[in-house]
């Protein structure tokens, strides 16, 4: 697609949907196929083959966070990515489903957290996470991951080992561990006309060029595009939803950044999928007479429970005596999920450890640098929060403030997982060992929180549907949804719950699904 693209202006539409990252394509593919009209809104631009994470982020506006020096600056990242397609368009391909614990790890919370039980379970969200799957094609081995859920069978075969996962697969192997080929979104074969990965280069932080790495967007866009039944606009910020009543919303201010207008569109229903952060800030500025403190804020809950997930990496190098592999391909081939559920781990509960491979992975004199991520969830906690910052910035909106701390379990858990990443890269025979920062707390790729779901409006925001309490027809479909950030990489989960959400907001207005999602034959340009 062109950066830009600015479909004809309907003045009212069936739905709107803000925000076209995992989440808001799933929801508006899921309505227009069902025969909805359907508007669009996002952002960011389409971002082009070869484009970057780092060539693209500082043109997004950051948010507020506490800096090491301990005062707020203009630091905090509140986007996964801003731009059609959102995080998506430029994610390592990870595609892990949640585990039944992390929907219910309320026997694992340290004190003072927030309940982490979601009003539903894994069983709720297991036929859609296969149509997902299906639809945008997932690489893995089926029964290899110690605490997989159960699943349908595969419909791609892993990824090989790169030359470095084969090493920590080998060191985990010695040390009694279970490692496996971790789940990918990439195609390692062709697949419904899109080509296999040819290992162009890195995967992470990169548009895809060629269409094997999944992005919702490219799959699911284009042909409701062409056949007219859904509106998209690029460059186009949500300011806040109107009211036209107690209950009920009448549509959305949005603001045209390329023409500077404000816009009004009248909408039987809204669907925020903007992300945790922006989708609670939304919420915020929608504040009026009827809903002085934002729309769900009834218990004081919205903003509330920012997670981001705690994360650090460690890397070291070691000989390598076979011939080197070509150097591109998949960000992760091997993942570790033996202290995902671990008596020895702070409450019992630790997260996942999987290769995350430099970007540079030349092979330099025999020597191969072996590198893993440690991730895991952190709990939410009340003081962690979005809240409006001062001011208003050139988009037309308050600035954000993300006030977001460590709790010292999930700082302990981190510790622990790191150790036991240490000990796979000591038995894979590295002795030159480095911790390297992530930076989660100023805003990771993955956020979640702030709109939790729930059945007390008092404590969420949410209903289990997504439905914002005490309104009638604003729904939220993105990561804010979540009680709980989960151990392993979250796109999958939103996706499915996106779609488990989106065909009940379609049964509700009349026009029930009667197909699958389908992804074009071709990516689309």
């Amino acid at each position: 697609m062109p950066p830009t693209v600015r479909s004809a202006l309907p003045g009212s539409v069936d739905v709107c949907v803000i925000g076209s990252g995992p989440s808001g394509v799933i929801a508006a593919a899921v309505l227009a196929q069902s025969g909805q009209r359907v508007l669009l809104l996002e952002e960011g631009t389409a971002p082009q083959a070869g484009d970057s994470l780092a060539s693209m982020e500082p043109g997004w506006e950051p948010a507020l966070a506490w800096n090491k020096g301990g005062g707020l600056a203009a630091v905090g990242r509140p986007w996964s990515a801003c731009g059609l397609g959102g995080g998506m368009s430029v994610f390592a391909g990870l595609a892990f489903r949640f585990r039944h614990v992390d929907f219910d790890a309320a026997a694992y919370a340290g004190a003072g957290a927030m309940d982490p039980s979601w009003p539903i379970r894994y069983p709720d969200l297991r036929p859609y996470y296969d149509e997902i799957e299906r639809a945008i094609g997932v690489a893995r081995l089926a029964g290899s991951d110690p605490v997989e859920p159960e699943a349908m069978l595969p419909r791609m075969p892993p990824h090989p080992y790169s030359a470095a996962g084969g090493l920590l697969a080998d060191a985990g192997f010695r040390l009694g561990m279970r490692p496996f080929p971790t789940p990918l979104a990439i195609n390692p074969v062709a697949y419904r006309g899109r080509p296999a990965c040819h290992r162009c280069g890195p995967c992470n932080e990169y548009v895809c060029p060629t269409g094997a790495k999944a992005n919702a967007a490219g799959l699911f866009l284009g042909p409701l595009l062409r056949a007219g039944s859904l509106a998209l606009r690029t460059e186009s910020r949500a300011l806040r939803v109107v009211l036209a009543g107690s209950h009920r919303a009448a549509g959305i201010e949005w603001l045209d950044l390329h023409t500077r207008q404000r816009h009004l569109t009248r909408a039987r229903v809204i669907v925020v999928a903007a992300n945790a952060v922006q989708s609670a800030a939304i919420l915020l500025r929608s504040a009026c007479r009827q809903a002085p403190r934002g729309l769900g804020n009834h218990g004081d809950m919205l903003g509330r429970g920012l997670s981001f997930k705690v994360s650090k990496y460690l890397s070291g190098t070691v000989q390598y005596l076979k011939q080197a592999a070509r150097p591109g391909g998949p960000h992760s081939t091997v993942s570790f999920t033996d202290h995902y559920l671990d008596p020895a781990a702070p409450t019992g509960l630790g997260g996942l450890i999987y290769e995350a491979s430099p970007q540079d992975r030349t092979v330099r004199g025999r020597r191969v640098r072996l590198r893993l991520h440690c991730l895991a969830a952190d709990q939410p906690m009340p003081a962690n929060r979005v809240l409006l910052g001062p001011g208003t910035a050139a988009n037309g909106a308050p600035g954000l403030v993300m006030d977001y701390r460590t709790h010292r379990v999930d700082a302990a858990r981190l510790k622990y997982l790191t150790c036991q990443a240490r000990r796979i890269l000591r038995e894979a025979g590295a002795a030159d060992i480095t911790e390297e920062p992530s930076g989660y707390q100023l805003g990771s790729r993955h956020l979640h929180g702030t709109c939790r779901a729930g059945t007390d409006p008092r404590a969420s925001v949410t209903d289990p549907w997504g439905l914002v309490h005490g309104t009638d027809n604003v729904y939220v479909v993105d990561g804010g949804f979540f009680p709980y950030a989960g151990g392993v990489n979250p796109v999958l989960t939103i996706q499915a719950n996106a779609l488990r959400i989106s065909a009940e907001i379609a049964r509700r207005l009349g026009t029930p699904r009667t197909g699958a999602l389908a992804p074009e034959l071709t990516p689309a340009n």
